[in-house]
């Protein structure tokens, strides 16, 4: 009987390297990377950003609107301290710091940024003062790393993706990352200095020219592209407005809880 046998696997070409394997998942990652749309607002017009906060300093507050406003990646934006908010020529600023205990992903990533106006608007530096006061080393001193990589993004990423699936705000492929890349996205939009728009947001540069202009750039400079991004968030509930907000974070510090 004639079994037909062949001398080569016909389905080889469908097999991978691992090399293309991990080549063709990052691939299909990037592909699926999106920017927030419309759907944004209802993240914004979800429970956070409309009732009062029981921790005024919240990262699920903050963290997304500092992402948005300034293209952040979620570790960066967790790993800031007091120490890390500062002013020149009276522009406020955050430093991202690249050493051991704020790892950052790149030498490029680690930056001096202005903060976005509505940030400011927001309440932001009140947060910031209220954390130095109170002798923190973080902004969000009560966020907890994760037991196997250490970061503090392995947790908060858990707790985003469960806020926005009980909250009516979930859909695949807009997430936490998705809002850095909304703001490359208006970076990308307003056809301006690609030096500064990779100085911003901490991307290295292959033209040593244009690295060494961007790295030399004033703040003034980094301060007027940030603005260029305006984001609506008239419909969010400013934090400090509330006359309660201050006594109730005294009270979080102290380990007290305000009843009634």
């Amino acid at each position: 009987m004639d079994m037909q046998l062949i001398d080569q696997n016909p389905f080889s070409i469908c097999t991978w390297t691992n090399d293309e394997e991990k080549a063709l998942k990052s691939s299909e990652g990037q592909r699926r990377r999106e920017a927030w749309d419309d759907r944004i607002y209802d993240l914004w017009n979800s429970r956070i950003y409309q009732e009062p906060l029981e921790d005024i300093g919240d990262p699920l507050f903050w963290a997304p609107l500092i992402a948005r406003h300034q293209g952040m990646r979620m570790e960066e934006i967790l790993q800031l301290g007091p120490d890390d908010f500062g002013v020149d020529k009276g522009i406020p600023y955050l430093r991202i710091r690249h050493d051991i205990v704020n790892g950052v992903k790149t030498l490029s990533s680690a930056r001096i940024l202005p903060i976005h106006p509505q940030l400011v608007e927001l309440g932001l530096l009140k947060l910031v003062d209220m954390r130095r006061k109170a002798g923190h080393i973080r902004l969000f001193p009560f966020l907890n790393r994760g037991k196997v990589k250490g970061t503090f993004s392995a947790n908060f990423s858990k707790m985003f993706g469960y806020y926005r699936r009980t909250n009516g705000c979930y859909w695949a492929g807009l997430d936490f990352h998705a809002l850095r890349t909304t703001f490359h996205h208006d970076l990308l939009g307003d056809d301006k200095s690609d030096a500064i728009r990779c100085r911003i947001m901490g991307h290295t540069r292959t033209d040593e020219g244009d690295a060494s202009y961007g790295q030399n750039l004033g703040i003034e400079k980094l301060a007027e592209r940030m603005k260029s991004v305006v984001v609506d968030i008239s419909m969010i509930r400013r934090p400090f407005d509330d006359p309660s907000a201050m006594t109730n974070a005294r009270a979080r510090e102290q380990g007290l809880r305000i009843v009634g």
